[in-house]
């Protein structure tokens, strides 16, 4: 999922919530905000909606991404409309006391109350207003049609990974032993237990390359081994046929027909009572 819309997406989620909570009756809103916030977060919600069923597309494209970010940053702004809103009946509230300075103190509260009210008003018309126009750009823009376009086969990134020679690599042996020596050495009791590495960094640092590397050093310790990728967006059935057909070639043209379950039970039995 583009990294873009998966922090919209959440952030739309969060300022519908709040608007959700500015409806309720422990903000006592003007009669025009509160339809002015119900129409924000009807425009918000079918927004969100878009947003859920674009985060399965990997690409969008540079129109897209320029709506994309207008949503997000008018969600961010109508949150921190909200928030200013709720601190400040929330300040005013926790100032009341009795007798005559707390009669003061209402009524100093209460002209007070009244301007943050219609400070809101103003400010909801135009995050309103905002909406209307993000919603139009979508039309515009015409990024329903690009997201309904059938997804461009694109070669996945990690596949020159697989095929990287030796020679061409460049200070990756010390970090490459490193790794072979968390996997390889401790006690004797937890010497032959799974164990598990993550290699973290962004994208393009040669993660991929580095676990194929440590994968060579030490397939030759193996019975049976595998070496597979997998995607933001994995197909399981997929993976689990590059599995079988790598511990068992034999069975690599007959399943193609089996569901996930059936991968999985064929490699089970494969690997039963087999030394790894």
């Amino acid at each position: 999922m583009e990294a873009t819309v998966c922090a919209t997406h959440g952030a739309m989620g969060s300022v519908l919530r709040k608007l959700g909570a500015l409806l309720s009756d422990e903000y006592k809103l003007l009669t025009s905000v509160k339809g002015d916030i119900m129409f924000l977060k009807a425009e918000l919600e079918s927004i969100h909606a878009f947003l859920k069923k674009i985060s399965e597309f990997e690409d969008p494209d540079e129109l897209s991404k320029c709506w994309i970010k207008a949503v997000r940053e008018l969600s961010y702004d109508i949150e921190g409309g909200i928030d200013s809103f709720m601190l400040s009946l929330g300040a005013e509230s926790s100032r009341k006391s009795r007798g005559c300075k707390g009669l003061l103190s209402r009524c100093m509260d209460l002209m007070t109350n009244s301007k943050t009210r219609h400070r809101m008003a103003k400010k909801i018309k135009v995050l309103k207003q905002r909406a209307i126009e993000v919603s139009s750009r979508r039309v515009r823009y015409k990024v329903d049609d690009v997201f309904s376009r059938p997804s461009r086969t694109s070669i996945d990134p990690r596949l020159p990974a697989f095929f990287m020679e030796m020679t061409r690599l460049i200070g990756i042996d010390g970090p490459r032993d490193k790794l072979i020596k968390l996997l390889t050495e401790g006690e004797c009791s937890t010497a032959q237990q799974l164990k598990v590495v993550s290699i973290v960094g962004f994208g393009g640092l040669g993660k991929t390359t580095l676990a194929n590397q440590v994968y060579q050093k030490l397939e030759g310790q193996f019975e049976y081994q595998a070496f597979v990728s997998v995607s933001q967006k994995p197909d399981l059935k997929k993976i689990l046929r590059n599995i079988l057909s790598q511990i068992c070639w034999q069975e690599c043209t007959s399943n193609e027909a089996w569901d996930e379950q059936q991968l999985i039970n064929k490699i089970r039995q494969f690997l039963r009572h087999k030394s790894l």
